[in-house]
């Protein structure tokens, strides 16, 4: 996970089976610094969200640190 701007992520995730998704090296999800600010990702973490696809992108509803 990297957050190049205040208003984007950078996540990689292993395979999704239920979605029918692979693993995929680098996702782009739109979200909202207010939903970003709090949690405060680094890169590196290790983390939980919630997406909406809109039109052609992926935006956030949660995000929530694993330890």
């Amino acid at each position: 996970m990297a957050r190049p701007a205040p208003d984007l992520l950078l996540v990689r995730h292993e395979a999704v089976a239920p979605l029918g998704m692979d693993a995929m090296e680098l996702m782009a999800i739109s979200a909202a610094p207010d939903l970003l600010d709090p949690v405060a990702p680094a890169p590196g973490d290790r983390v939980k969200l919630a997406v909406r696809q809109e039109r052609e992108q992926l935006v956030l509803l949660r995000i929530e640190k694993l330890r």
